[in-house]
């Protein structure tokens, strides 16, 4: 199953921290690159999660690209298509083990 998949990955990690600190992700994000790379990344998967389009369902509800092995761990794949995902704010707490509340306190 996809989140299962999506689960397991989000718990790797490696010696390489180039994007170890909030800081340094906040930048990453905050470049044009990666935000143009956003956008097309949701245009290839139709502006739809892609864990709820995996069991038959639509949800086009507060979605983000997701870096599949997380970008603090393995920056060399930070802008590469096969390891971005969009996933709903739902999906994505249920991948790195979040409550609701708390992703929101973060996120807003």
């Amino acid at each position: 199953m996809l989140l299962d998949d999506l689960i397991r990955q989000a718990r790797l990690k490696t010696t390489n921290t180039k994007y170890a600190s909030k800081s340094a992700r906040d930048a990453f994000y905050q470049r044009q690159t990666w935000r143009n790379k956003r956008k097309a990344i949701l245009e290839r998967d139709n502006n739809e999660c892609q864990v709820a389009k995996s069991i038959g369902r639509v949800d086009k509800d507060k979605l983000i690209v997701h870096h599949i092995k997380p970008l603090e761990h393995f920056p060399e794949l930070a802008m590469d298509d096969s390891n971005l995902i969009t996933v709903s704010h739902t999906s994505h707490n249920i991948i790195h083990g979040l409550t609701l509340a708390k992703f929101n306190d973060e996120w807003w």
